[in-house]
């Protein structure tokens, strides 16, 4: 996919994002820079707060989180965070089409991120244990060792048929199967992302997971405190 570099003159920052809120379950982050607010102008958030809530469902957002911009479509609005002004965001990689690829993305309580084409391609199909070990589905990882373990012993033309179905089961299950396996390990949707190519969602996974990790408690400052014998 092509892609172009540009300026944008009116973004705000996400300055606070409340747990349990929509704004989080729509996938925002405190930092991330609004580029596009549907067919808004960013700062215009800024000037009626209440605009935030008249979002409607399907529009999207345009954002920048450090250096990887993506969409994010609004599923339900934009309650729980507050905006700031901020400086143009400059050289900022878009696709030069204007078409973005798919993705359902989910967070685990550790902060691990998980993000899923709606689409599965053939590139993916015919690998389906790099497949599944891309996507955090160690469940179908391992029954297809077991499966083409037991294959092989049984000869090639048992571990050629096996393999066959492992494709089609990947092609026919594809981006539903994956996701349904990410929600049963543990990970709760966390928005719906466009993005330029698939090392720009590789790419947002590391960053957004860094940023969600819970940060370590400082110990309590302790208290000598000297005792004299009577």
């Amino acid at each position: 996919m092509k892609t172009e570099q540009r300026t944008f003159d009116n973004p705000v920052q996400v300055t606070r994002v409340s747990r349990f809120t929509k704004a989080e379950r729509n996938g925002l982050l405190a930092g991330d820079l609004i580029l596009a607010l549907g067919a808004h102008a960013p700062t215009d958030v800024l000037e009626n707060p209440e605009l935030a809530t008249s979002l409607k469902h399907g529009e999207w957002l345009l954002v920048r989180r450090e250096d990887i911009a993506f969409r994010l479509a609004i599923g339900e609005g934009l309650e729980g965070c507050t905006f700031e002004a901020t400086t143009p965001a400059e050289n900022v990689t878009v696709p030069s089409s204007g078409q973005w690829e798919s993705y359902w993305g989910g967070v685990q309580s550790g902060g691990a991120m998980v993000m899923i084409p709606d689409h599965i391609s053939w590139g993916w199909a015919l690998l389906p244990p790099v497949l599944y070990a891309r996507f955090h589905n160690w469940q179908m990882l391992t029954a297809i060792g077991f499966v083409w373990s037991i294959a092989l012993v049984e000869g090639p033309v048992t571990f050629v048929l096996s393999y066959l179905l492992a494709v089609a089961v990947a092609l026919v299950g594809g981006s539903t199967m994956l996701v349904d396996a990410s929600k049963k390990q543990g990970y709760a949707p966390r928005g719906h992302y466009g993005l330029a190519s698939y090392k720009s969602a590789a790419a947002l996974e590391l960053i957004t997971a860094r940023l969600l990790k819970p940060k370590p408690h400082a110990p309590k400052p302790t208290l000598d405190v000297e005792v004299e014998a009577s």
